[in-house]
């Protein structure tokens, strides 16, 4: 049933910016990009996210792709400072605004482990950007693992969701498996939709009453069986309970 999905940015760079072979491959399998997904990396290299950042919108708007799921910088110091705080509500902001110069809205996703990941920091950001700029993106199992309630904060910022990541938890620690090759954290107790902790009928209702229209994006680190079976359980979840 999925027709749409969430790239990610190193798929840009897979097909070489060459916009005409990634095109030939959607249209192979009658699928539509609807985000991509990019993360700033850690403290001392965030000039980097912005050589090429042009040439990356320009790919993500000639795709008719209107979202940016923006992960923060990723590594914790030991202690968030004010001044950290700083630093990244300044790198975001400038990140979006400039997305937004291609009419691409950038959705902050709060991530474990990522100078954004405990509620404050999410209000850091939503509180002090205004809502034309930015957009949010909640990820319900990585709220749950930065000490948040997913459904408390969905509730606080239900008019700024532009997009979902849907995953469960179960309710214990985090355990990493590693980076994967796009560059990201893996964990192996996120689990399938219904599976965990999650209070996702709560969520669901919050979206409604909110009138979301966006997408519903569901994801999973590792599959306990196969890829094809978790896809399709959720699948099932999503259409029976949403």
């Amino acid at each position: 049933g999925y027709r749409s999905f969430e790239s990610v940015k190193a798929a840009i760079y897979a097909y070489d910016l060459n916009l005409t072979d990634y095109k030939e491959v959607l249209d192979r399998y009658n699928l539509k990009p609807v985000s991509f997904y990019f993360h700033l990396p850690n403290f001392g290299a965030e000039k980097g996210i912005f050589v090429n950042l042009e040439k990356e919108l320009e790919f993500v708007a000639a795709l008719n792709v209107k979202r940016i799921c923006l992960q923060a910088t990723g590594g914790r110091p030991e202690k968030m400072t004010v001044d950290n705080k700083r630093f990244e509500l300044e790198l975001i902001e400038k990140f979006a605004r400039k997305t937004k110069e291609y009419g691409i809205t950038s959705n902050l996703h709060p991530h474990y482990n990522t100078w954004v990941m405990y509620e404050d920091e999410i209000d850091n950001i939503l509180q002090n950007i205004d809502e034309s700029i930015i957009s949010f993106a909640p990820d319900t199992a990585h709220m749950v693992a930065g000490n948040c309630d997913p459904v408390a904060v969905i509730r606080k910022y239900a008019n700024r969701v532009n997009f979902t990541h849907f995953k469960d938890i179960k309710n214990d620690d985090l355990k990493s498996e590693g980076m994967a090759s796009a560059g990201m954290e893996v964990y192996s107790n996120f689990c399938e939709l219904g599976k965990g902790c999650v209070d996702f009928k709560s969520i669901f209702d919050i979206l409604k009453s909110a009138n979301y229209d966006g997408p519903l994006c569901e994801e999973l680190d590792r599959a306990p069986i196969s890829n094809e079976i978790s896809a399709r359980n959720n699948y099932e979840y999503l259409v029976k309970n949403y």
